[in-house]
């Protein structure tokens, strides 16, 4: 999984928002690290759209914003995309612990 892909549904896990709020989250969640550009985040909102890990949600309060939420194949996604992240964090561990 594209990393910019796994930061923006951990972004929506903590519930449905737009694209400047996901890039808030984004940025925070990165540690101030990774900023999401407008063309960088609907491209990729795009392609989370087709790949049916996110849904466009309705905008209750009308206006030009479209709000975004995890769809249930991108909560398994990301809980399998965590749980890989996960393994390989606890491997290098193991190897960093073994060479001191």
């Amino acid at each position: 999984m594209k990393q910019i892909w796994y930061y923006i549904l951990v972004a929506m896990a903590k519930g449905p928002c737009h694209g400047a709020e996901i890039r808030r989250r984004v940025r925070e969640l990165s540690g101030e690290a990774i900023e999401v550009y407008p063309a960088m985040l609907y491209g990729s909102l795009d392609e989370l759209l087709s790949e049916g890990w996110i849904e466009e949600l309705e905008n209750e309060g009308g206006g030009r914003r479209r709000n975004y939420g995890l769809s249930g194949l991108g909560r398994e996604r990301l809980a399998e995309e965590t749980a890989r992240i996960e393994n390989v964090v606890a491997a290098a561990n193991r190897a960093l612990g073994s060479i001191s």
